[in-house]
Protein backbone atom coordinates (compact mmCIF):
# COMPACT_ATOMS: atom_id res chain seq x y z
CA UNK A 1 0.00 0.00 0.00
CA UNK A 2 2.60 2.47 0.89
CA UNK A 3 4.15 1.56 -2.39
CA UNK A 4 1.33 2.52 -4.32
CA UNK A 5 0.48 5.68 -2.29
CA UNK A 6 4.33 6.92 -3.09
CA UNK A 7 3.94 5.80 -6.88
CA UNK A 8 0.61 7.49 -7.33
CA UNK A 9 1.55 10.52 -5.22
CA UNK A 10 4.55 10.84 -7.48
CA UNK A 11 2.51 10.76 -10.46
CA UNK A 12 0.03 13.51 -8.83
CA UNK A 13 2.62 15.89 -8.92
CA UNK A 14 4.93 17.55 -11.47
CA UNK A 15 6.81 15.94 -13.34
CA UNK A 16 4.90 12.78 -12.71
CA UNK A 17 1.35 14.40 -13.93
CA UNK A 18 2.78 14.97 -17.44
CA UNK A 19 3.88 11.25 -17.95
CA UNK A 20 0.09 10.83 -16.39
CA UNK A 21 -1.79 12.48 -18.77
CA UNK A 22 0.80 12.28 -21.85
CA UNK A 23 1.54 8.21 -22.07
CA UNK A 24 -2.27 7.28 -22.16
CA UNK A 25 -2.46 9.70 -24.96
CA UNK A 26 0.32 8.55 -26.66
CA UNK A 27 -1.47 4.85 -26.70
CA UNK A 28 -4.56 6.17 -27.59
CA UNK A 29 -2.94 7.82 -30.55
CA UNK A 30 -0.99 4.63 -31.72
CA UNK A 31 -4.51 2.35 -31.58
CA UNK A 32 -5.72 5.18 -34.55
CA UNK A 33 -6.43 3.32 -37.39
CA UNK A 34 -4.75 5.28 -39.77
CA UNK A 35 -0.99 4.49 -40.45
CA UNK A 36 0.54 8.03 -40.10
CA UNK A 37 -1.03 8.39 -36.30
CA UNK A 38 -0.70 5.32 -35.40
CA UNK A 39 3.69 5.70 -36.09
CA UNK A 40 3.43 9.55 -34.71
CA UNK A 41 1.80 7.67 -31.32
CA UNK A 42 4.11 4.67 -30.88
CA UNK A 43 6.98 6.59 -31.67
CA UNK A 44 5.71 9.59 -28.71
CA UNK A 45 5.15 6.58 -26.40
CA UNK A 46 8.60 4.87 -26.97
CA UNK A 47 9.87 8.34 -26.14
CA UNK A 48 7.84 9.01 -23.16
CA UNK A 49 9.36 5.10 -21.91
CA UNK A 50 12.40 6.58 -22.59
CA UNK A 51 12.01 10.19 -20.49
CA UNK A 52 9.99 7.85 -17.58
CA UNK A 53 13.34 5.94 -16.95
CA UNK A 54 15.13 8.88 -17.21
CA UNK A 55 13.08 10.35 -14.20
CA UNK A 56 13.21 6.89 -12.17
CA UNK A 57 15.54 6.68 -8.96
CA UNK A 58 16.02 3.16 -9.68
CA UNK A 59 17.92 4.25 -13.13
CA UNK A 60 20.28 7.21 -11.19
CA UNK A 61 21.08 3.97 -8.76
CA UNK A 62 21.83 2.03 -11.31
CA UNK A 63 24.26 4.14 -13.70
CA UNK A 64 26.05 5.79 -10.48
CA UNK A 65 26.51 2.80 -9.24
CA UNK A 66 28.63 1.73 -12.27
CA UNK A 67 31.03 5.12 -11.36
CA UNK A 68 30.92 5.21 -7.70
CA UNK A 69 33.43 3.63 -5.43
CA UNK A 70 33.96 2.98 -1.84
CA UNK A 71 35.93 4.81 0.64
CA UNK A 72 39.44 2.97 1.10
CA UNK A 73 41.21 3.52 4.53
CA UNK A 74 43.74 6.17 4.16
CA UNK A 75 47.51 5.05 3.95
CA UNK A 76 49.69 6.33 7.02
CA UNK A 77 52.82 5.14 6.79
CA UNK A 78 55.39 8.38 6.52
CA UNK A 79 55.04 8.45 2.31
CA UNK A 80 54.76 11.91 1.65
CA UNK A 81 50.96 13.02 0.48
CA UNK A 82 49.29 15.45 -0.37
CA UNK A 83 45.07 15.83 -0.44
CA UNK A 84 43.89 17.68 -3.15
CA UNK A 85 40.25 19.08 -3.29
CA UNK A 86 38.88 19.19 -6.75
CA UNK A 87 36.72 21.84 -7.08
CA UNK A 88 32.63 21.06 -8.20
CA UNK A 89 30.45 24.04 -9.17
CA UNK A 90 32.95 27.01 -7.74
CA UNK A 91 30.46 29.86 -6.11
CA UNK A 92 27.21 31.50 -5.45
CA UNK A 93 26.75 35.06 -4.53
CA UNK A 94 24.44 35.54 -1.74
CA UNK A 95 21.55 38.15 -2.37
CA UNK A 96 22.16 41.55 -1.02
CA UNK A 97 19.67 42.41 1.56
CA UNK A 98 17.77 44.92 -0.94
CA UNK A 99 17.30 44.48 -4.50
CA UNK A 100 19.49 45.81 -7.39
CA UNK A 101 22.72 45.85 -4.24
CA UNK A 102 25.46 43.77 -5.52
CA UNK A 103 26.25 40.82 -2.94
CA UNK A 104 29.47 41.47 -0.38
CA UNK A 105 29.54 37.66 -0.02
CA UNK A 106 29.88 34.07 -1.62
CA UNK A 107 29.47 30.90 -0.73
CA UNK A 108 30.87 27.55 -2.22
CA UNK A 109 28.56 25.38 -4.40
CA UNK A 110 27.20 22.28 -2.47
CA UNK A 111 29.63 20.00 -4.42
CA UNK A 112 32.81 21.92 -3.60
CA UNK A 113 31.50 22.54 0.01
CA UNK A 114 31.75 18.48 0.72
CA UNK A 115 35.04 17.78 -1.41
CA UNK A 116 36.75 20.84 0.97
CA UNK A 117 34.96 19.70 4.23
CA UNK A 118 36.34 15.82 3.16
CA UNK A 119 39.64 16.58 2.01
CA UNK A 120 40.19 18.89 5.46
CA UNK A 121 39.12 15.46 7.44
CA UNK A 122 41.49 13.09 5.43
CA UNK A 123 44.34 15.77 5.09
CA UNK A 124 43.90 16.23 9.39
CA UNK A 125 43.98 12.34 9.53
CA UNK A 126 47.57 12.26 7.59
CA UNK A 127 48.80 15.53 8.84
CA UNK A 128 49.80 16.29 5.35
CA UNK A 129 49.36 19.30 3.24
CA UNK A 130 46.11 20.68 1.20
CA UNK A 131 45.39 21.37 -2.00
CA UNK A 132 42.16 23.07 -3.48
CA UNK A 133 42.23 22.66 -6.66
CA UNK A 134 40.00 25.03 -9.47
CA UNK A 135 36.52 26.46 -9.48
CA UNK A 136 37.18 30.39 -9.66
CA UNK A 137 34.88 31.71 -12.90
CA UNK A 138 34.74 35.25 -12.66
CA UNK A 139 34.28 38.03 -9.90
CA UNK A 140 36.81 38.49 -7.08
CA UNK A 141 39.47 35.60 -6.96
CA UNK A 142 40.63 37.09 -3.70
CA UNK A 143 37.29 37.33 -2.31
CA UNK A 144 36.60 32.84 -3.60
CA UNK A 145 40.30 31.86 -1.90
CA UNK A 146 39.30 33.64 1.43
CA UNK A 147 36.49 31.34 1.47
CA UNK A 148 37.99 28.57 0.87
CA UNK A 149 40.43 29.66 3.60
CA UNK A 150 37.86 30.34 6.05
CA UNK A 151 36.22 26.97 5.59
CA UNK A 152 39.46 24.97 5.64
CA UNK A 153 40.18 26.60 9.20
CA UNK A 154 36.33 26.48 10.43
CA UNK A 155 36.56 22.97 10.18
CA UNK A 156 39.47 22.83 11.77
CA UNK A 157 42.34 22.60 9.81
CA UNK A 158 45.43 24.77 10.71
CA UNK A 159 48.30 23.21 8.16
CA UNK A 160 49.51 24.18 4.98
CA UNK A 161 47.16 25.06 2.42
CA UNK A 162 47.91 25.64 -1.09
CA UNK A 163 45.38 27.54 -3.57
CA UNK A 164 45.23 26.68 -7.32
CA UNK A 165 41.61 28.18 -8.48
CA UNK A 166 42.43 28.65 -12.45
CA UNK A 167 41.81 25.45 -13.81
CA UNK A 168 38.41 24.71 -15.44
CA UNK A 169 38.60 21.49 -16.09
CA UNK A 170 39.47 17.63 -14.41
CA UNK A 171 42.29 17.50 -17.55
CA UNK A 172 43.28 21.30 -16.37
CA UNK A 173 43.14 20.18 -12.51
CA UNK A 174 45.68 17.64 -12.79
CA UNK A 175 47.47 19.20 -15.08
CA UNK A 176 48.57 22.15 -12.23
CA UNK A 177 48.45 19.70 -9.64
CA UNK A 178 51.15 17.26 -11.13
CA UNK A 179 53.49 20.30 -11.41
CA UNK A 180 53.22 20.96 -7.58
CA UNK A 181 53.53 17.46 -6.78
CA UNK A 182 56.43 17.37 -8.81
CA UNK A 183 57.90 20.58 -7.51
CA UNK A 184 57.38 19.67 -4.09
CA UNK A 185 58.34 15.59 -3.90
CA UNK A 186 54.81 14.23 -3.13
CA UNK A 187 55.16 10.65 -3.95
CA UNK A 188 50.71 10.03 -3.07
CA UNK A 189 48.04 12.13 -4.06
CA UNK A 190 44.27 11.89 -2.29
CA UNK A 191 41.83 12.80 -4.48
CA UNK A 192 38.79 14.30 -3.00
CA UNK A 193 36.17 14.60 -4.82
CA UNK A 194 32.36 13.42 -5.71
CA UNK A 195 32.04 9.65 -5.80
CA UNK A 196 30.99 10.11 -9.44
CA UNK A 197 33.53 12.12 -10.65
CA UNK A 198 35.95 9.55 -8.92
CA UNK A 199 36.75 7.27 -11.55
CA UNK A 200 37.33 9.95 -14.21
CA UNK A 201 39.51 11.81 -11.87
CA UNK A 202 41.67 8.94 -11.05
CA UNK A 203 42.33 7.84 -14.77
CA UNK A 204 43.23 11.40 -15.59
CA UNK A 205 45.58 11.69 -12.60
CA UNK A 206 47.59 8.24 -13.77
CA UNK A 207 47.38 9.61 -17.26
CA UNK A 208 49.13 12.72 -16.40
CA UNK A 209 50.98 12.01 -13.06
CA UNK A 210 51.86 8.00 -13.96
CA UNK A 211 54.59 7.35 -10.85
CA UNK A 212 52.33 9.12 -8.17
CA UNK A 213 50.45 6.97 -6.11
CA UNK A 214 46.87 7.58 -6.32
CA UNK A 215 44.16 7.64 -3.64
CA UNK A 216 40.12 7.83 -3.75
CA UNK A 217 38.46 9.79 -1.18
CA UNK A 218 35.18 10.58 -2.34
CA UNK A 219 32.20 11.38 -0.92
CA UNK A 220 28.41 12.63 -1.73
CA UNK A 221 27.12 8.80 -2.84
CA UNK A 222 24.47 8.80 -4.98
CA UNK A 223 23.72 5.46 -5.99
CA UNK A 224 22.38 4.19 -2.35
CA UNK A 225 20.34 6.95 -2.32
CA UNK A 226 16.97 5.73 -3.80
CA UNK A 227 18.07 2.80 -4.63
CA UNK A 228 14.74 0.06 -2.94
CA UNK A 229 12.82 2.58 -1.53
CA UNK A 230 9.37 2.84 -2.16
CA UNK A 231 9.42 5.28 -4.68
CA UNK A 232 12.50 4.12 -6.55
CA UNK A 233 10.17 3.12 -9.37
CA UNK A 234 8.28 6.59 -9.58
CA UNK A 235 9.41 9.83 -11.48
CA UNK A 236 12.01 12.52 -9.36
CA UNK A 237 13.39 15.25 -10.97
CA UNK A 238 16.21 14.92 -8.42
CA UNK A 239 16.70 11.53 -10.43
CA UNK A 240 16.42 13.45 -13.40
CA UNK A 241 19.37 15.39 -12.70
CA UNK A 242 21.64 12.17 -11.49
CA UNK A 243 20.88 10.45 -14.61
CA UNK A 244 22.22 13.28 -16.46
CA UNK A 245 25.16 14.02 -14.59
CA UNK A 246 25.84 10.10 -15.05
CA UNK A 247 25.65 10.34 -18.40
CA UNK A 248 27.69 13.39 -18.72
CA UNK A 249 30.62 11.99 -16.84
CA UNK A 250 30.46 8.56 -18.15
CA UNK A 251 30.91 10.55 -21.61
CA UNK A 252 33.46 12.65 -20.48
CA UNK A 253 35.71 9.70 -19.60
CA UNK A 254 35.08 8.17 -22.83
CA UNK A 255 36.02 11.73 -24.69
CA UNK A 256 39.39 11.80 -22.23
CA UNK A 257 40.15 8.44 -23.31
CA UNK A 258 39.70 9.25 -26.92
CA UNK A 259 41.42 12.59 -26.80
CA UNK A 260 44.21 10.55 -25.23
CA UNK A 261 44.52 8.02 -28.36
CA UNK A 262 44.47 10.85 -30.96
CA UNK A 263 46.61 13.24 -29.46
Amino acid sequence: MFFLYKLLGGLATPPGCFFAILMPLSFWVARDKRRASRRIGIALFALLLIMYALFMPVTAAFLMARLELGRPDLPADGTPTLVVVLAGGGTHPIPGSEEGVEAAEIELAEQSLQRLIEGVRAARLLGCPLLYSGGYDEGDRGAYENEIRRIAADAGFDGELLLETLSRTSWENMKAVSKIVEARGFKRLVISTTAYHVKRALWTAAQIMPDTELVAWPSGWRSTRDRLTAGAFGVSARAFLDNCTALREIVGLLVYKFYIKIF
